[in-house]
């Protein structure tokens, strides 16, 4: 006879394993760590997440919450609301640091790539709207296809994080925005 996986102790687990993913990061995350936090026996663990990076995914899966699609009905407003959206993201050290500790362990662990890709790819909404909505509205460049909206927008957030993270206050975010919107709409 075949067992039912317990959604209470899939709870419990990701609920832990999202603790020890935020305190340790990538490099310390266990599967004992989350046993002992969760009270869920290792066995079940494994009989959820064969593999422990899955369960380190869907830790991070939780902590790494998406942000609102921005609809806004223009451009410039759709960036502002995402960058608003994220900022929380890019100035906690904590967040910040497992964010890019994500991205280092995958590049070093092939099958690990290919969840954290899977990850992201599922937090990429709110970009494809911004793309999307200000394609249908005229307002881009014409040489402007996705990836190089992402990297006009990710690009600068993720630079500012690292150097000077106190800088992305409301003014900050503000002139972001709208050096990117120059980016964006000036060919």
């Amino acid at each position: 006879m075949v067992r039912t996986l317990s959604h209470e102790a899939r709870e419990k687990m990701l609920e832990a394993a999202a603790g020890v993913v935020r305190e340790v990061g990538v490099a310390g995350f266990t599967v004992d760590e989350v046993a002992r936090r969760s009270g869920v026996a290792k066995t079940t663990i494994y009989r959820h997440f064969p593999d422990p990076k899955q369960m380190l995914v869907a830790s991070l899966d939780r902590v790494l919450v998406p942000p609102p699609v921005p609809d806004t009905g223009s451009l410039s407003g759709d960036l502002l609301a995402y960058l608003t959206s994220v900022r929380p993201l890019f100035v906690s050290d904590q967040l910040r640091t497992l964010f890019f500790e994500i991205y280092a362990a995958a590049m070093r662990d092939p099958e690990l790539r290919e969840m954290q890709r899977a990850l992201i790819a599922g937090r990429a909404g709110p970009t494809m709207a911004i793309y999307e909505n200000a394609r249908a509205r005229g307002e881009l460049a014409p040489d402007i296809d996705y990836p190089t909206l992402v990297e006009n927008v990710q690009g600068p957030l993720i630079s500012r994080s690292m150097s000077r993270p106190s800088a992305l206050t409301d003014a900050g975010i503000a002139a972001m925005a709208d050096r990117m919107l120059v980016a964006l709409t000036s060919r």
